[in-house]
């Protein structure tokens, strides 16, 4: 298959754009600086992945989204993939010009539908979804923002606790290493995955040379927030994967047990705004 990248660009950013690949976001350049604010994994090929094949030996890295489940579910319409199914597929692009780009896909296994704009204004690159979903049930969508960990990174927003998703994986969260996790350090071996309450919703992330994202998400489809990462702890990579979402918890009738999710059949919107700069 002939994977082609599309590009918007103007004088602060430059965006890549694969349709075919979960119309994921694939490069996000501040010009200014030349820094690129998207991982990729640099042990695996740009290329369709099958859907049969698991998310973590298949993750290529991008801007994506997860949905209607994190963890493999069962659902009215039968088995989620493992991730979702929004990563894998491909998504039809609608129009795009210099400044923003459309895409949709209708084809999934669910019967649900999403598009998504992005926008790129002056050093801001916004993301807006719509989304119909037509089954019954509980559902998660998650972004999955996946940034490179090239040295240092400092991790900044009001944080009220930190939380582990897993009491069994990850070394940094309850132990003396737990600073850390708001402070990664290339290949210092950690990795951990958390649920933070955070108020407002804004969070910023500084790299070593003083450039900055800040990401800015709606509080209210996306009331939750997870982060992932690696320090070359977890298959080698180092990467911090920013996980704005609809549900208190990754699995999702424990999220629905404690009134931490949302239900369809729903006309789903969000979006989120990310800026970037050099401090």
């Amino acid at each position: 298959m002939n994977i082609k990248k599309h590009i918007i660009e103007n004088d602060f950013l430059k965006v890549e754009i694969i349709p075919e690949l979960g119309g994921r976001i694939s490069s996000l350049i501040y010009k200014k600086s030349k820094k690129d604010w998207v991982w990729k994994n640099p042990n695996l090929k740009v290329g369709k992945v099958p859907d049969s094949k698991n998310y973590d030996d298949n993750w290529q890295g991008g801007w994506e989204e997860l949905f209607p489940n994190d963890a493999i579910e069962n659902f009215s319409w039968g088995k989620g993939h493992d991730h979702g199914e929004l990563w894998f597929n491909s998504w039809d692009l609608e129009h795009i010009n210099p400044d923003s780009a459309k895409l949709e896909i209708n084809n999934l296994d669910s019967g649900s539908k999403f598009s998504k704009l992005i926008t790129i204004d002056g050093s801001q690159l916004i993301c807006e979804y719509e989304g119909k979903i037509n089954f019954i049930d509980y559902f998660l969508f998650k972004l999955h923002l996946a940034i490179p960990l090239e040295k240092t990174l400092s991790i900044k927003s009001n944080i009220q606790s930190i939380n582990k998703v897993d009491p069994n994986f990850g070394n940094i969260l309850n132990t003396e290493d737990h600073e850390k996790f708001l402070n990664p350090n290339i290949n210092s071996g950690l990795f951990d995955f958390a649920y933070l309450d955070i108020l407002g919703n804004e969070i910023s992330v500084l790299d070593e040379n003083r450039n900055q994202l800040k990401i800015k998400y709606d509080d209210k489809n996306l009331k939750y927030f997870w982060i992932f990462q690696s320090q070359g702890g977890w298959m080698n990579h180092n990467v911090i994967v920013l996980e704005p979402c609809t549900n208190g918890r990754k699995d999702i009738t424990e999220a629905a047990s404690q009134n931490m999710s949302i239900k369809g059949p729903i006309d789903f919107k969000t979006k989120y705004i990310v800026e970037l700069d050099k401090l």
